[in-house]
């Protein structure tokens, strides 16, 4: 009993520490952190709150992916098999050969840090194309309400001062 449970124990962490979706969402709470302090210290606004309840949520996102690994291991979800097989077969070629939950969540937050990412970067002011930089902006305005602060209205102000949403 106690050598399945060892075996069990270290597919698992083998299954975890191996994980190319956890250490993405790894990559991308590093980024969106270090590009959320950089914006603090451009404006001048260090808001401890929102620190403190930011590092809450992205710690809770990373044991979340942790625990969903588990759960895949005891279950041996893995959705994979659903795609087509060109998908599957495209998926297999970069190394990835299984789709469980913790996959499937590490993905919905990537997504949430690169959009996160991409307003930080864009109030940070990183130099970009003035058209891709408009429509990044209206995009990160429209798509998300992470913060009531508008990056369009805020990139297009003389001083580059943060700009508050207007209530629609």
């Amino acid at each position: 009993m106690s050598v399945e449970i060892t075996t069990f124990f270290d597919a698992y962490v083998q299954a975890v520490t191996h994980n190319l979706f956890l250490i993405l969402v790894l990559i991308c709470v590093a980024a969106d952190t270090l590009f959320g302090c950089l914006r603090a210290v451009r404006y001048r606004c260090w808001n401890s709150s929102i620190g403190i309840d930011g590092g809450i949520r992205k710690v809770t996102m990373v044991l979340s992916v942790v625990i969903l690994a588990l759960v895949d291991q005891l279950v041996g979800l893995d959705v994979i098999s659903w795609l087509p097989e060109d998908v599957a077969g495209a998926l297999s070629t970069v190394g990835i050969n299984a789709l469980g939950l913790a996959e499937f969540f590490a993905i919905v937050y990537i997504l949430y840090e690169a959009s996160s990412i991409l307003k930080n970067l864009l109030l940070c002011g990183v130099p970009l194309w003035s058209g891709l930089q408009d429509k990044l902006a209206k995009w990160v305005d429209d798509m998300t309400d992470e913060s009531s602060v508008s990056v369009r209205e805020t990139l297009a102000s003389p001083d580059r001062q943060p700009v508050l949403k207007s209530k629609k």
